[in-house]
């Protein structure tokens, strides 16, 4: 289902603005702007999942670098030489 949307009031140099960028795409106005809309509607949904990885990655790092940091412990204490760049 598509809906239609009109917009009042919007100053005559943002819509040269808008004109401009959607004619160097090859876009309609309208068009242009669709695409900009169903942009920003997307991204409301998306950010959510983005903070939650960019979150998961955070804690992977520290969990990695603990565990790094264990191994290295435990290979020095068996006198095992690490010629893999770990720990060192």
């Amino acid at each position: 289902m598509v809906v239609d949307i009109h917009i009042k009031g919007v100053a005559d140099a943002d819509a040269a603005i808008i004109k401009q960028l959607a004619d160097s795409k090859g876009l309609t106005r309208n068009k242009y702007l669709a695409r900009l809309i169903h942009q920003h509607a997307r991204d409301y949904y998306v950010e959510g999942e983005l903070n939650d990885l960019a979150e998961l990655t955070r804690q992977s790092n520290v969990v990695i670098r603990r565990n790094t940091e264990v191994i290295t412990a435990l290979l020095d204490s068996l006198g095992i030489e690490r010629g893999d760049g770990i720990g060192k």
